[in-house]
């Protein structure tokens, strides 16, 4: 009887953002240094795929989708968002959509980050 193999492999954040395209790979370098600016207690590793970013729980996740990254958020529906920024109709988690390195807005972002962590911390 022939046994199946079961390979895995552990993609890293640094081997995720090194297959990007050039123009998607400068959005994620900025993301991923604004994340763990933003709190550097936070935890970086692969998960489902993307890389994601844990303290006392799943705070956010950078993905690739289409033409664009997201920045997303596992509690995004509780984030203070005035404006409108943040999309998703889920019961949680939403993300912010990054077309160009000038979406990313440095003072927004890292509060957002801030205050995921806390509702990490409050749960």
């Amino acid at each position: 009887m022939k046994r199946e193999r079961t390979v895995t492999t552990k993609k890293t954040v640094d081997t995720y953002i090194s297959e990007l395209t050039p123009a998607k790979r400068r959005m994620a370098e900025a993301l991923r240094e604004l994340v763990l600016a933003a709190d550097p207690e936070l935890q970086e590793s692969v998960k489902w795929g993307n890389p994601a970013y844990t303290k006392n729980g799943n705070v956010c996740y950078i993905a690739q989708a289409g033409d664009h990254m997201n920045l997303g958020f596992f509690q995004g529906a509780k984030l203070t968002d005035p404006e409108g920024h943040i999309e998703g109709t889920g019961k949680g988690m939403r993300h912010i959509k990054i077309r160009s390195l000038d979406d990313i807005s440095q003072p927004q972002f890292s509060s957002w980050v801030r205050e995921a962590v806390a509702l990490n911390e409050r749960t």
